[in-house]
Parts: structure tokens; sequence; C-alpha cells
């Protein structure tokens, strides 16, 4: 009897010590984990509100706290850190003088409204071994009663640029709105459907610049010996194939003619160096307002035969290769060296009514809007009014060359 009381007693003791060790196991586990949590939570969500959403606006003003702690990733990490360095690169030009628009000016809550590469070279007439480029120079800016004047606001020389289509426009007086990086990109994206600009300065008073369907991938300028209020403006234009454009936007001065003379001279040795430099790289073209024919000689732009300034030259609907508001003088021109040259074709327009018929003009084009009707601007360059080129200081008109480039 003793011993069954004894072995009973025995067997509730161990019940009872194992009953207690599982229950102190338990608790301990669940309190590690609860402990665990909390921190790890606490550290995510500090993380993600001071260092990373507090530099992204939009994430912060749409995402609650609990969202900002579940999509916190490496990935995000980098993409954030990736965003603030373009945009402190955007803010802080490399170059004070210039603004050149690239991927990087988007709006990250925005799609990108620049062309990619890719969609660009589809629409243009290019089959593998050459590529068609249209070069427009232009000053073409006009007066807005009460609110600016020598700039394109008014929509006149918008509508000439459009009409022509550009591949590359070297524009003059190139003053749009506040001329704010979101104004030239509204100005390029009307003209050729991209964001690719560069220009001299916003600090001219009438400044030149480029505008490119392609990507600009270098800008610069030097400086006019003759005048202070603008600049011999370059640009470099990435077209298919392995020889990219050298452009050259130039508002030269009225007079004295030697004046035109040496700042050609001026670009003609600086080309000289580029091509010292970087062999075979490039085709060389120079275009705008000359303000007169000097710099169109073996003196000026001819030196060194550089680019071929001979005829015969772009001319209007009517035979008249004068650029003037008046049509009494020749002033604007689009020069290209010789190999360049040797790529020209005639520049032909389409009519949107038959595509059979075409407006064909066998040395590019000189377009004034007042020698056709409003008929065959609609079919053939639209969206052109006949009263454009009649604008409140409309002092010039555009010039069109097409060249049909063989890719190497």
């Amino acid at each position: 009897m003793v011993n069954r009381i004894y072995k009973i007693l025995c067997t509730l003791f161990c019940a009872f010590i194992l009953f207690s060790c599982m229950s102190h196991g338990n608790a301990v586990v669940v309190d590690n984990d609860s402990v665990d949590t909390t921190s790890e939570i606490s550290d995510v969500s500090d993380s993600a509100t001071d260092e990373d959403y507090t530099e992204d606006e939009d994430s912060a003003e749409n995402s609650d706290d609990s969202e900002k702690k579940d999509i916190l990733t490496d990935e995000d990490v980098d993409f954030v850190e990736d965003s603030d360095t373009a945009e402190t690169d955007e803010d802080t030009d490399s170059d004070d003088d210039f603004d050149v628009s690239t991927d990087e000016d988007n709006d990250s809550t925005e799609e990108p409204d620049v062309v990619p590469d890719e969609e660009v070279e589809d629409t243009e007439p290019y089959d593998g071994d050459s590529i068609q480029i249209r070069i427009v120079a232009g000053n073409i800016s006009s007066r807005k009663e009460n609110v600016c004047s020598q700039c394109y606001d008014p929509g006149h020389g918008i509508r000439i640029f459009q009409a022509l289509k550009p591949d590359i426009a070297l524009v003059q007086e190139m003053n749009y709105k506040n001329n704010s990086t979101s104004d030239y990109k509204s100005f390029a994206q009307q003209i050729v459907g991209t964001n690719y600009y560069a220009v001299d300065s916003a600090d001219y008073q009438i400044p030149n610049g480029v505008v490119s369907r392609y990507p600009i991938t270098s800008h610069g300028y030097w400086k006019d010996p003759n005048i202070s209020n603008r600049a011999l403006m370059w640009a470099v234009v990435d077209i298919p194939g392995n020889t990219d454009i050298f452009a050259i936007s130039v508002h030269l001065h009225t007079s004295p003619d030697s004046d035109q003379v040496k700042a050609a001279q001026v670009i003609v040795d600086e080309i000289a160096k580029v091509k010292a430099n970087n062999p075979g790289k490039y085709y060389y073209v120079v275009g705008g307002d000359f303000n007169g024919t000097s710099a169109v000689s073996s003196n000026g732009f001819g030196k060194n035969n550089t680019f071929y300034v001979d005829g015969p030259h772009p001319v209007d609907e009517k035979g008249d290769e004068e650029t003037n508001a008046g049509r009494k003088e020749q002033y604007d021109f689009v020069l290209a060296d010789y190999p360049l040259h040797g790529f020209q074709v005639p520049t032909v327009y389409y009519s949107s009514k038959d595509s059979t018929k075409t407006k064909s003009y066998a040395n590019g084009l000189v377009f004034d809007t007042r020698v056709y009707t409003q008929s065959v601007l609609d079919e053939y360059f639209s969206p052109a009014q006949t009263s454009d080129s009649k604008a409140d200081e409309m002092q010039h008109m555009a010039v069109v060359k097409d060249f049909l480039i063989e890719l190497k």
C-alpha cells in the first residue's frame, strides 16, 4: 500500500514538473517574437519617413504610414538616390551659360515626353543604309503687343517651323515666354516633338539655339567678337550612324560687313580645332541670320574650304532667293561642309490630300507664307497661315535644306 501511494506521488510530481516547463517555454518564445517584430517595424518606418519619403513629395502625399513600411526595398532606395542626384545636376548646370534638355528634366510623376531614340528612327526615312535629315534655319520671331518683342510667344514663327517639319532647327532670337526649362521644352515639343534643345544663354537678349528631333549630346558657344547680346552657338546632334552633326546657329552683326566675316572666321578656326581632335567624327553645318552675304565667301565660311559657300541657293515658290521681310536682301543661309553638302537632295513636301502630289525645291526652300494661298498652305504646309510671314516684327524668312546621309 505504501509503495502504491509512493508511486502515485512520484507520478504526480513528475507531471507537475513537466507541465511547469512547457508553460514557461511558450511564454519566452512569444515575448521574444513580440519584441523583435516591434523593433523591426519601428526601424523601417523611421527610415522611410526620414530618408526617402520626405524627399518625394508625391509619395508622401499619396501614401500612409503603413504603405511606407511595406514598400521600402533596396531597389526603392537606389531609385530615390538616383532621382535626387538627377535633380541636383539639373539645378546646378555644369555650364552656367547653357540649358540643355534631357530625360532627367521629366517629372517622376509624369510620363516622359521625350521621344525615345528607337521611336525617332522609326518615324524617319531610314532603311539602315541612309537617313534623310531636314535642317531649317529661322530668325522668325515676332512681336506680341504689351507682352514681348523678338519672341515666339505670338505663334507665327512656331507655326512656320511646324509647317516646315525640321529634324534640326537652327533658331535665332530664341525667346519663348520666360525662357525657363519648361518653356523651352514646350517650344521644342511644338517644333519637333521632343525635348531636345540647347541655347547659348538665357541671359542674352536674343539667344541662339538648336532644337532637334535627335538627342543633343554636347553643346557650347564661342564669343562673337563684334556683339554682346548673342553668341556663336553650337550643338552636337546624335543622328543614326557613326558620324554625328555638329550644328552651329548664328545671328551675325548687321554692319559693317567685315564684322560678319570676322565672326565666320572665328567659327572656321574653332572648327579646325574640333576636327583636329575628332577626325571624321562630325558633319558640320552653320545656319541662321547672317545679315548679309559677306560671310558666304572664301574669306568667311569658305575659308580653308570649311563650308560649301557656292550656289545655287534655296529659293521660294517664285524662284526668289532673297530672305529678308521685304524680299530684297539675302540674309539667311544653311551652309554645309563639303561631305554633308555632297548628300544634299531636293526638299520635297507632300500633299495632305493626294500622296502623289508634291512641291519640290531642287536646292532648298525659302519659305514665305505670303506667296501661297491659304488652301495651298493647308494642303502642303499646315498649320502655317498666309499672314505669318508678315507678322509684326517678322523680319526674315526661314531657309530649308534636305540631306540624304549615307550611314557609315
